[in-house]
């Protein structure tokens, strides 16, 4: 081995720990960078030279400046944040909705339904009364303006849930764009067999944020790019991106479709995507759907006893109490669940008093005796038992039950059934115990997520992030290093300069 070969060897030995000590000092430079990826040389010991005596070392050969990531930590940490991202933003628009009914409350809707009983208790008592009849009056625009107050902000919530939505459908088309881009990056980068590291450091961050947004596969393939699946639907294939965008379908309920086949809805895609469109669909609909039956069938109870009563005057009107206010008329037959709402449907949202009782409080009948100006109280008594009543009566008459228009959903498609032998105040008990019940699910759930999710974010940064007094480590280990190759190139030179002045 000549002394020409000792110095190749130093200077081998030079180059990687200078190496070494740039990428310690990259990794230090970006220990605060969101989505960097701590990196590291490996070498390799160079071919060694033979010789008849056995073969000597050639110094090292920089094998790779490899990042440190583990896969199958990426597929946990996305899986988890899939799961939280589903999981918090269905908490957050649940406690939206429960606190939109505040119950239970001093000036909630259960509140107002019972003054408004309380109401007629007390115009039982005093037939006669035109205080009284005022006070019921009075109490009964509360209860139609809780209602129509409450449909306006559901509905807001509706609107808003919505624009929310096509803003992450934005976000996430955009992210699947970035995505298929530098999948072109990193395959033209590596041609030439060097991983494009900070390109895939952009690449895994943005996969990281669509998993959020959806249940993703990222799947590696063997040019460098990553193929991405939401659901059943690859929307990344090489440099290509498809976009998603809200199904173009007839009828209530919200799919999502690729944008070039707008009529063909996607399976679940998971993430706070599908968390929003479940909400829309299904949970937030069946609060609406819920209300309105509430107001349906609270109309249709108050009118079928009031219709039958007498205001004192001849050839008495018997008017209905409650009516559609964009027609001020009402229709026994109207479905409520309708989407557009047919003409003199109650719900919600239309549920007013009749315009001659609004007007003129001594049009609030108390009795069903045709004398005029009666003391008699038989509808008001019948009124006021309306507060825990499931069927409909008047002076030992039965009318019928209760009856409540809901959505069936255990059936495909859902359709509509009518539900029975439930108070207006247990109904209405039932529809807030349900919502608090899956507010304080969500709440568990979300918790739980997080917990996960941050697990696996510390589990997988354990590896790939920044660890500031590992890199000070390597910095001192390759300076030594280097500062030995250094002297090896000293001996080498000794030598040399002992050699010609042998010479």
């Amino acid at each position: 081995m000549s002394l020409g070969s000792i110095l190749s060897v130093a200077r081998s030995a030079l180059s990687h720990q200078q190496l070494v000590i740039q990428t310690a000092g990259h990794n230090i430079a970006n220990a605060e960078t969101e989505g960097f990826t701590r990196q590291r040389v490996d070498g390799q010991a160079a071919y060694p030279q033979r010789f008849p005596y056995g073969s000597v070392g050639t110094g090292v050969a920089v094998d790779d400046i490899r990042r440190q990531r583990d896969v199958l930590l990426d597929v946990s940490y996305r899986s988890e944040a899939s799961g939280y991202g589903a999981a918090s933003l269905r908490q957050e628009l649940l406690s939206g909705v429960e606190g939109i009914l505040g119950e239970p409350s001093d000036d909630g809707l259960a509140a107002a339904m019972d003054a408004f009983w309380s109401g007629w208790s007390e115009l039982a008592n005093a037939p006669t009364s035109a205080a009284a009849r005022s006070v019921v009056q009075q109490r009964a625009r509360n209860v139609t303006s809780l209602f129509n107050t409450y449909d306006a902000r559901l509905t807001a919530t509706r609107d808003q849930t919505r624009l929310r939505l096509e803003n992450s459908l934005v976000e996430l088309n955009a992210l699947t764009d970035e995505i298929a881009r530098l999948n072109g990056r990193i395959v033209s980068a590596e041609v030439g067999g060097q991983m494009a590291n900070d390109l895939r450091d952009q690449r895994d961050l943005a996969v990281d944020k669509l998993s959020k947004l959806g249940d993703l596969r990222a799947l590696p393939q063997p040019d460098g790019a990553v193929t991405i699946v939401l659901g059943n639907t690859t929307v990344v294939d090489g440099i290509h991106a498809t976009p998603l965008r809200i199904a173009a379908t007839e009828g209530a309920t919200l799919q999502l479709a690729t944008a070039a086949r707008p009529y063909q809805p996607l399976q679940a895609i998971g993430g706070s995507t599908q968390a929003m469109v479940d909400f829309l669909n299904v949970e937030l609909s069946d609060v609406q759907e819920k209300l309105d039956a509430l107001a349906n069938g609270f109309a249709r109870a108050v009118n079928a006893i009031h219709q039958r009563g007498n205001d004192g005057t001849p050839a008495a009107p018997y008017d209905a109490f409650f009516v559609d206010k964009t027609t001020d008329g009402f229709a026994p037959g109207g479905d409520p669940h309708d989407r557009p709402l047919p003409a003199n449907t109650v719900t919600a949202r239309t549920i007013g008093l009749f315009s001659a009782i609004d007007a003129d409080a001594s049009r609030i009948a108390t009795t069903s005796s045709r004398t005029a100006r009666p003391a008699d109280n038989d509808i008001a008594l019948a009124l006021a038992g309306l507060r825990t009543a499931s069927r409909v009566t008047v002076g030992g008459v039965d009318l019928g039950p209760i009856a409540y228009t809901l959505v069936d959903r255990s059936t495909n498609p859902p359709g509509r059934v009518t539900q029975s032998g439930t108070s207006l105040a247990d109904f209405y008990r039932a529809t807030t115990s349900a919502l608090a019940t899956n507010v304080k699910d969500a709440e568990s759930a979300a918790t739980v997520r997080r917990t996960l999710t941050e697990q696996a974010d510390q589990r997988r940064q354990a590896i790939s992030g920044v660890n500031i007094d590992e890199e000070l480590t390597t910095l001192m280990r390759a300076q030594q290093a280097y500062a030995a190759a250094a002297k090896v190139i000293t001996v080498a030179d000794e030598m040399m300069q002992s050699l010609v002045n042998m010479i």
